[in-house]
């Protein structure tokens, strides 16, 4: 069959590389994230439209209770009396059935059985009172008075899928654009964000797509691709495949111009230069289709610098794997996490010293993407690390993306 390529819109492209908790939340269960979206001081009567409209701001939606976990949860966030401001829930009355319902239209599907709710939650509704989540876990309807808020919000993450970064159900190959300007190895980051790799190129039918696209989307002075140096000199391909086709402009590549290839969208040829890899270009990443196998732990070996991922990152995360990295004797190993999407509940990322028998440097939880602060870097005492993904269903979130050096 014929290959086919496709650019997604920058926008679905940028949306997937961003789309994270956003601080102070948590990433707690399920691929949702929980956090104080706000306080406020405010009549009763008014509180419930304004912690919706809080957190709608946020992207998400106020406090929703449909088992024992929610209960449990939003009840160790209360250590706080109500002096310090009240747990507005997402309760609000349907006028058109005179039932309570969830903010999101969600029916009340549940109840706290062990503790104390308001009579008025089984009656016919009322506008003009807002629900309110007490210390002591009871759900209680307040009605007059000006009160303090504190506004808690959910916002529920979602796996990025194939589509949403534009490959159609019949594409083989797609080409995304980030038009933002990165160097060589933040836009690979980017790339592998979801799932893709700077572009490599092999013939002048894809050098020509490619080339078009990037000025289709703005990107008019240049792009990254995926090519690069290699300790003698010769470019190859990062994502390993025959470096079978070259395009260079006349005299390039040039000696001491730099290790990194970048294309020239100005010109009609797409021709490449030989590029310095700390230069700012947008960058050209590409999706190779695969099929709807279940991702598989591969037990790949890796090279310092090389990018991890967990098994069908970051369109799956549910797929266990260990990881055994080595650097010289005589040296330590730096782990760096560049991003990670984990449930606290559930979700963990293990970290041991040596491969069997070894302390355990940490477990790691939760949300981080901020590759740049020290919280995410690891040291072991040795030249070894077992790096353990250990999902406990993985759901609605991307899983690791992690590489390591020898210090």
């Amino acid at each position: 069959t014929a290959k086919m390529w496709r650019l997604p819109t920058v926008f679905a492209l940028l949306q997937i590389v961003s789309a994270t908790c956003p601080e102070p939340f948590n990433l707690v269960k399920d691929g949702e994230c929980r956090g104080l979206g706000g306080r406020n001081t405010s009549y009763f009567a008014d509180a419930a439209s304004i912690a919706i409209e809080t957190c709608t701001g946020e992207g998400g939606k106020p406090m929703i209770f449909h088992d024992e976990e929610h209960q449990r949860y939003w009840r160790q966030e209360k250590e706080a009396p109500l002096e310090d401001g009240y747990m507005i829930m997402g309760l609000v009355c349907n006028t058109a059935s005179s039932k309570w319902e969830w903010s999101d239209g969600s029916a009340v599907d549940y109840k706290p059985t062990q503790q104390y709710y308001d009579p008025a939650l089984n009656k016919a509704c009322t506008s003009g009172s807002s629900w309110y989540y007490h210390p002591n876990s009871s759900w209680l309807l307040g009605t007059t008075g000006t009160i303090k808020t504190v506004n808690f919000c959910t916002i529920q993450l979602q796996q990025p899928t194939p589509e949403e970064a534009g490959c159609d159900e019949d594409d083989e190959v797609c080409y995304p654009i980030v038009p933002a300007g990165e160097n060589w190895q933040d836009g690979e980051d980017s790339c592998m964000r979801f799932d893709a790799n700077l572009a490599s190129i092999h013939n002048k039918q894809e050098n020509t797509f490619v080339r078009r696209q990037a000025v289709a989307y703005g990107a008019v002075n240049g792009v990254f691709i995926g090519a690069k140096a290699d300790k003698d000199g010769a470019f190859q391909w990062i994502d390993g495949t025959k470096m079978d086709y070259q395009n260079w402009a006349p005299g390039f590549p040039k000696k001491n111009f730099g290790d990194c290839i970048a294309l020239d969208s100005a010109s009609t040829s797409g021709q490449w230069m030989n590029f310095d890899c700390n230069a700012k270009l947008p960058v050209a990443c590409m999706i190779k289709k695969g099929d709807d196998a279940v991702p598989t732990c591969t037990g790949q070996e890796y090279e310092q610098g090389a990018i991890i991922t967990s098994p069908g990152y970051p369109f799956s995360a549910s797929t266990p794997c260990d990881y055994f990295l080595e650097v010289p004797e005589g040296k330590q190993l730096e782990l760096q996490i560049l991003s990670l999407e984990a449930n606290e509940c559930c979700d963990v990322l293990v970290l041991h010293d040596a491969y069997l028998g070894g302390r355990e440097i940490a477990r790691v939880s939760g949300a981080l993407y901020d590759r740049t602060s020290w919280m995410n870097t690891f040291h072991s005492g040795t030249n070894l690390m077992r790096v353990s993904w250990l999902p406990g269903g993985g759901v609605n979130v991307r899983g690791v993306m992690m590489t390591y050096r020898a210090v």
